[in-house]
């Protein structure tokens, strides 16, 4: 067995009045979300950081991190750029997600995102409401506007938005460095959750990590999924 960190509210709160003042100016630049086989509805993104800086790209497939540069949207969002400032490490993608009302992700998994491997996804809510549903193993999180979490999306999750209204997250993801590391140790532990898992992923688990390498449709993907394919014809 091994612990991971399932996830934790990091130690920052933010200013989402002046935030979503930057999003409100790019209305024109959403884009649909590029994994259009893991929800129904309205899932939509604005990317500010992406690879080669392409705003018409909200993929965040983990490529070499150097491939990632800001959009020019990112020069119309002061405030965000502000906040991800904050975070003392090297980014990859940033994206503003907007979850609409009626829309629903299916349980997936983000293989390789998390603290233990190497790169963590951060999430700010600046829009939510009390119907949106988040589950992490079957376990619902309830991250409020102006938070700050880390989340191991490696894990499988969820997410629905039965409201009215708009979920709409800053979501950042990170490579984990000294800074991050430290960042972690001050995390209150009321509000970290850490959990014991095998060391090896089951048939299903490998299954669905090989499903979602080939939905993301990349060469880089669907090799990693055809030697994942191999590997377990093997075992």
């Amino acid at each position: 067995m091994k612990t991971l960190i399932k996830y934790a509210k990091l130690p920052f709160h933010f200013d989402t009045t002046s935030m979503l003042q930057d999003v409100l100016a790019l209305a024109e630049a959403w884009l649909p979300h590029y994994n259009q086989n893991d929800y129904s509805g309205d899932w939509k993104a604005i990317p500010l950081r992406s690879i080669n800086g392409s705003i018409t790209n909200a993929s965040a497939i983990q490529v070499n991190a150097s491939s990632f540069r800001d959009t020019e949207l990112m020069q119309l969002c002061p405030h965000i750029r502000h906040a991800i400032d904050m975070f003392q490490c090297e980014k990859t993608s940033v994206r503003v997600l907007n979850l609409r009302p009626g829309a629903i992700i299916n349980e997936h998994i983000d293989q390789g995102l998390c603290y233990e491997e190497g790169e963590i996804r951060i999430h700010v809510p600046l829009i939510t409401n009390e119907k949106v549903e988040f589950y992490i193993e079957e376990e619902p999180v309830y991250p409020e506007v102006g938070e700050c979490w880390y989340m191991n999306f490696n894990l499988k999750h969820r997410l629905a938005n039965y409201g009215v209204t708009d979920r709409i997250h800053l979501v950042v993801d990170c490579v984990v460095n000294d800074w991050i590391h430290k960042l972690f140790t001050t995390c209150d532990e009321e509000t970290m959750k850490r959990i014991s898992v095998p060391e090896q992923f089951s048939k299903d688990e490998k299954l669905m990590m090989i499903n979602e390498l080939k939905n993301m449709g990349t060469d880089a993907a669907l090799q990693l999924a055809k030697e994942m394919e191999q590997n377990m014809d093997v075992e």
